[in-house]
């Protein structure tokens, strides 16, 4: 795993190890929270609470409710 780092870095794409390992962390941290909200989802369907989001504006606050 760290011959693939150390090639990432060398080919340019990021500035550092330091900046893979942060971009690594940011997504680990975005799919957890999209994983959570998808399980989210899930659990309401199957007890009848589906949501229909109509605009963005809806969206918006049904992510930020089952972000919580």
């Amino acid at each position: 795993m760290k011959e693939a780092a150390d090639a990432l870095v060398a080919s340019g794409e990021y500035a550092s190890f330091s900046d893979l390992a942060r971009t690594a962390i940011r997504q680990a941290i975005l799919e957890r929270k999209y994983k959570t909200m998808l399980e989210e989802a899930k659990r309401e369907e199957a007890m009848g609470l589906s949501t229909v989001i109509k605009n963005k504006e809806e969206l918006d606050a049904y992510l930020d409710r089952i972000a919580k």
